[in-house]
């Protein structure tokens, strides 16, 4: 099964609190290497693509050289290249490995930067990524930070429960 199959857009707006006025997540996406972004989701009625777009539909649809740098995103190296997601360069801050409480699978997490933008990535054991966009605006926005980390982290472990 793939999760090109699923209802994932919805998925991620339940489990990342998109539908909530005070989401601390802007927008969220759900990646894998052979579907590319198979799933986004914007807080309230916000369109979340525009914030993922250059890989909207799968690999054919961005540079190869992208896929693969987005592929590398939680790994130890990131691609050569560097990391650009709709156009925008972003810097790899850190990246953790975390034991999964419920199944017991280790999780890849890293966070990145663009300026004072943040997004947390995390990686299931088959590959597929969920990216979630911090929402920075506000007097919150570290605080932001820190639960948008918990939130993609709790929305990995469903994936990874459910076989991803």
């Amino acid at each position: 099964m793939t999760p090109v199959t699923e209802q994932w857009g919805e998925t991620l707006r339940t489990h990342l609190a998109l539908g909530e006025t005070r989401s601390p997540v802007r927008a969220a996406a759900a990646f894998s290497a052979e579907a590319g972004f198979f799933a986004v989701a914007g807080r309230g009625d916000e369109d979340g693509w525009p914030y993922f777009r250059a890989m909207a539909g799968g690999p054919g649809d961005g540079d190869p050289d992208d896929v693969e740098a987005l592929c590398t995103v939680c790994e130890e190296a990131v691609h050569p290249r560097g990391l650009r997601i709709a156009g925008v360069p972003w810097l790899r801050e850190s990246r953790e490995l975390i034991s999964d409480a419920v199944t017991g699978s280790e999780l890849e997490l890293a966070l990145l930067r663009n300026g004072d933008r943040a997004m947390w990535v995390v990686r299931a054991a088959r590959d597929v990524c969920v990216f979630a966009l911090v929402d920075e605006e506000g007097e919150s926005g570290e605080a932001n930070v820190s639960e948008t980390r918990s939130l993609a982290l709790d929305f990995a472990s469903f994936l990874a429960g459910q076989g991803y």
